[in-house]
């Protein structure tokens, strides 16, 4: 897909526009009576937690058609989707560690969705390799539907010993408005993102 350089400067902007209404959701949060303030930095990661595995599910998907199908948008958008959601991931991770640190002032490895959570950066950190080390693009979209399969395995396996069991659905408007509002901004920043970046990738040759 190609954008022109005004429709990137206006997609930027927009991912600006999105990232602070987020920024603004999450401060304006109200606190709660066991985390206070705290509640917004946990909530937050929630959020972006969820975002981050929709980008991961998308790139997955959109390997399933590439592979079916061979057209080379696919693959682009695909591998946006890719590079957007790995590192996201990292970042993801260490927000988490932070949460759990200041809101139990420890952190459980032993903690189910920790492992998951590490086991998932692993996997990613091979989709890259894959993708980098290789070079083929059939191989790389097969590496993200594994990496989507392998994500959702571990999620939906995770049991909960520390980490709260559906905080949010748990909660009142007050937050539960809040986080649908990050969830939407994050995802159509993310979607933008995709957009610019699959207009950066070569297409295939031949």
């Amino acid at each position: 897909m190609y954008l022109s350089p005004l429709a990137r400067r206006i997609m930027l902007a927009g991912i600006v526009l999105l990232l602070g209404i987020a920024a603004w959701l999450t401060w304006t949060m109200p606190p709660v009576l066991q985390l206070g303030t705290l509640v917004r930095l946990v909530i937050f990661h929630g959020a972006s937690t969820w975002v981050n595995m929709a980008a991961f599910t998308l790139a997955g998907l959109a390997g399933i058609a590439y592979v079916v199908t061979r057209r080379d948008p696919l693959y682009r958008i695909g591998s946006a989707f890719r590079y957007i959601a790995v590192p996201w991931w990292i970042v993801n991770t260490g927000l988490g560690l932070l949460s759990s640190r200041l809101a139990w002032n420890s952190i459980n490895l032993a903690e189910p969705r920790l492992q998951a959570t590490f086991w998932i950066m692993l996997a990613a950190g091979i989709v890259l390799a894959i993708d980098f080390g290789f070079g083929k693009r059939r191989w790389s979209s097969l590496a993200d539907v594994a990496m989507a399969g392998v994500l959702w395995t571990l999620i939906l396996g995770a049991r909960n010993f520390v980490h709260p069991d559906n905080p949010v659905m748990n909660s009142g408007p007050e937050i539960q408005i809040p986080f649908f509002g990050i969830v939407g901004s994050l995802f159509a920043a993310s979607l933008l993102a995709a957009a610019i970046i699959s207009s950066l990738i070569p297409a295939e040759e031949g």
